[in-house]
């Protein structure tokens, strides 16, 4: 379908309609910062025929002490009602948890339609929690979700650590932005072996400005990894109702 002859194919031309791991849910955390810039980044999507979006503020005590369930629930709440009615999208509230000695598995967690909670940990080292986290949600009845393995460089060539989380029962979700290249040579050796052994299961963008996004837009990857990352796309339609 991307053409005989073309080597690459822009990430723009695959069909991605659900959004699963964003921070435009304005002035929460490090994303977007204001309604305006997060209005506009709607109206791309909405162009560019996303249909459902998923806000993931960052969930992490040490770095944003407001963003308890209570609190993001209202913000989402106004925010989704003051949104412009040419926009029509669905849009859902969860997270990404910081796998850290704060994070309690057995507290109502803003998760997805199928109880999928998104996780992730330090770019500096491997939590000493994140194997009790993954436990503790499955144990509960989530599942769980890590963000962006490919960012945790220190983790390129020991895959026995992927291999672990998967047989726990966590999936991956993988950054488009990570295929541009923008985290290093070691974390696009993570993708693709993840992608060689079928280990991602979605993709998103993580956008934190329309910058970002564009970025993502225009990003060309090779033909075969298109046809893997678009089969990630049609799996985050699973996460929404």
């Amino acid at each position: 379908m991307f053409g005989f002859l073309k080597p690459k194919v822009k990430i723009a031309h695959l069909p991605y309609c659900c959004e699963v791991h964003s921070h435009i849910l304005p002035g929460v955390d490090d994303g977007f910062k204001n309604v305006d810039d997060s209005t506009q980044i709607l109206r791309q999507f909405q162009k560019d025929g996303i249909t459902h979006v998923a806000f993931t503020p960052h969930i992490d005590p040490g770095m944003f002490p407001e963003n308890t369930k209570p609190f993001l629930q209202e913000r989402f709440k106004d925010f989704v009602n003051a949104l412009p009615q040419d926009i029509n999208m669905k849009f859902h509230l969860a997270g990404e948890y910081m796998c850290d000695d704060q994070m309690k598995t057995d507290e109502p967690l803003l998760h997805f339609h199928d109880s999928s909670v998104l996780i992730e940990m330090s770019y500096f080292y491997v939590s000493p929690y994140i194997k009790e986290i993954i436990f503790g949600l499955m144990n509960e009845g989530f599942k769980p979700i890590l963000a962006h393995p490919e960012r945790y460089v220190y983790l390129a060539g020991q895959w026995e650590v992927y291999e672990n989380y998967r047989d726990m029962g966590c999936r991956f979700q993988l950054n488009l932005l990570s295929l541009s290249g923008a985290y290093g040579p070691e974390s696009k050796m993570i993708i693709k072996h993840l992608l060689e052994q079928g280990m991602y299961r979605y993709t998103g963008t993580d956008a934190h400005s329309l910058r970002q996004y564009m970025l993502i837009r225009n990003t060309e990857i090779p033909r075969k990894q298109a046809e893997e990352v678009e089969e990630l796309m049609h799996n985050n339609r699973e996460l929404f109702p």
